[in-house]
């Protein structure tokens, strides 16, 4: 059995250091092979039948073709152990979003995208879809993320597998016919429900490289703009696959696509990663200075364009936001200036795409799914967080008038709004966040023990004096509550208010009495052994950093 302890594996994917290619190690093609092959295994389990179609993508990566080639093997090898036939249908390089969208499209069974997605390029790995129909304990919707549940039963059986040293070989060859439908039948998607009225306007657009490439600027080009496309030739990133970061001598990862956007006089910027299942923003504001807005701020501007598309569609249904736990209150504020409900779940996209779902089958309309931390965002009608649709959302919020005049009048009560993206974003809420990385030598559920123990004498310290009143809460999957999970691994939060609770009712996040929300929230990395991650978020700096401190003063004793 081939050692898979370098591998970092969770519901979110798997992913490791494996080089820069193009071939990956034998025990790293075995590893890939019985994680394949346990997949196949369950999806049939899930989905009995005499021919099952898998969706297999990547990104281009150098170690893409030949983990997509272990991929292969191992799922060939279970169809034939189980008397089934194998329709594999690769659709070589495309992003994240167009394979997900593709395992509903084509109704298969299941599909596997081969992808490290924002890590550096000599990481790869893959996740895994639910297929169109599937049964398991808290299963995903079609087309989503395998639930916690599921990618933990198939960690645990990957992990005990020790396959023969010679199955059945199977080398994916891509089909463009399908690939091509496939890319259409996604930009169909986008152009039909995020078209901007905005003739004329100018985005420039930065795949580094990645799986957008080719891809993001047919999807603008239906939404009625011509692109500027820079960083286009796929697998040759031009800078760092990570778009959220600072180097080392103080210049920022987007500060050259900053630059793209000035000299061209555009609205924006939107940097993919890899997998294009993120879209960060840059822009030049009303002063001229470039703007880059963080996590935080990605997730509120996202969310308060959703909102203002729910609104103009004239839907009945009542309109939901799901939010991780650790994302900022302000997305809160804008849900409760559109009369929208929050649900916040423990964070995990996958938690965050369930929720959605749930909800839907409540009666509600969920319009929009964040994750604060990331920045990541997923929208009605996919199953997966989407760089374009955060790149059509701005198109909207900077450049479509209709639109424009929607949030002006919620969030701003017709205060005239400033000019393109950076007149929206200036009228939200201006909460604020802040967070660090923690290494503590307690294990969780002992660290949980003294946080619950020690907070309420440093709240009486160190932050009676700001605020009135707290609540500890938990986080695991889809449930945040008093009651604290048996799991080994959630989330834990410190709520703090001041003056009345703010009611879901609430006209406007911009309200000049005194009610004021936040948190601090900590829980350990499902993915780094020993490191825990911390975020305070207050209606101002000061006491979001306060909150902080708090945090750091808890967890060093």
């Amino acid at each position: 059995m081939s050692d898979g302890s370098r591998w970092l594996q969770s519901y979110s994917g798997v992913r490791a250091v494996v080089g820069v290619g193009p071939g990956v190690s034998p025990a790293d093609e075995v590893f890939a092979f019985r994680h394949a092959y346990c997949y196949a295994v369950s999806r049939l389990q899930a989905h009995p039948a005499k021919r099952a179609r898998i969706v297999l993508a990547r990104d281009p990566r150098p170690t893409g073709e030949a983990l997509a080639r272990a991929q292969a093997a191992g799922m060939a090898s279970a169809c034939r152990d189980f008397g089934v036939e194998l329709d594999l249908m690769d659709l070589g390089i495309v992003t994240t979003p167009v394979w997900q969208h593709s395992v509903r499209l084509f109704e298969a069974h299941g599909g596997v995208m081969v992808s490290a997605s924002h890590n550096p390029l000599d990481n790869n790995g893959w996740k895994y879809a639910t297929g169109v129909q599937t049964f398991a304990v808290d299963p995903a919707p079609p087309g989503a993320l395998l639930s916690a549940a599921e990618m933990g039963n198939l960690i645990g059986a990957a992990n005990a597998f020790s396959p023969q040293p010679e199955r059945s070989p199977l080398a994916p060859i891509p089909d463009p016919a399908r690939r091509e439908e496939a890319i259409a039948k996604y930009v169909q998607f986008v152009s039909e429900t995020y078209y901007a009225h905005a003739p004329g306007a100018k985005v420039v657009l930065d795949p580094n490289g990645g799986a957008a490439c080719g891809i993001c600027e047919r999807a603008f080009g239906a939404l009625g703009v011509s692109p500027i496309v820079v960083n286009a030739k796929t697998g040759e990133p031009e800078h760092e696959v990570d778009v959220e970061q600072v180097r080392r001598d103080g210049t920022h990862v987007l500060d050259s696509l900053a630059q793209k956007v000035r000299e061209a006089g555009a609205l924006f910027g939107l940097a993919y990663d890899f997998d294009a299942d993120r879209g960060n923003l840059t822009y030049v504001d009303g002063t001229g200075a470039v703007q880059i807005p963080s996590p935080q701020q990605a997730a509120a501007i996202n969310a308060a364009i959703a909102l203002a598309v729910h609104k103009r569609s004239g839907d009945p249904k009542p309109a939901a936001v799901v939010a991780s736990d650790a994302t900022s209150y302000r997305v809160h504020q804008i849900a409760r200036a559109f009369g929208a409900e929050v649900f916040e779940v423990e964070t995990g996209e996958i938690n965050v795409v369930t929720q959605m779902r749930d909800l839907e089958a409540r009666g509600y309309r969920a319009v929009v799914g964040v994750e604060g931390p990331n920045g990541g965002t997923v929208f009605a009608g996919t199953t997966c967080r989407d760089g374009t649709l955060v790149g059509a959302g701005a198109l909207l919020a900077a450049a479509d008038p209709e639109l424009r005049a929607i949030i002006s009048e919620v969030l701003t009560h017709d205060r005239e709004m400033g000019p393109g993206i950076s007149g929206f974003i200036s009228d939200l809420p201006k909460q604020r966040t802040f967070a660090e990385r923690q290494t503590v030598p307690l294990d969780w559920p002992s660290l949980v023990e003294k946080l619950d123990r020690d907070f309420p004498a440093a709240f009486e310290k160190g932050l009676r004096g700001e605020w009135d009143r707290f609540e500890i809460v938990y986080s695991y999957t889809r449930y945040v509550g008093p009651e604290r999970p048996r799991s080994t691994g959630f989330g834990w939060k410190a709520r703090v208010f001041r003056g009345e609770a703010p009611s879901p009712h609430t006209s406007s996040p911009h309200t000049s009495s005194s009610p004021a929300e936040g948190f601090l929230w900590i829980r350990g990395s499902k993915t780094e052994q020993g490191v825990l991650r911390a975020v305070g978020d207050g209606p101002d700096e000061r006491s979001a950093r306060r909150l902080l401190e708090v945090g750091a003063a808890l967890l060093s004793g």
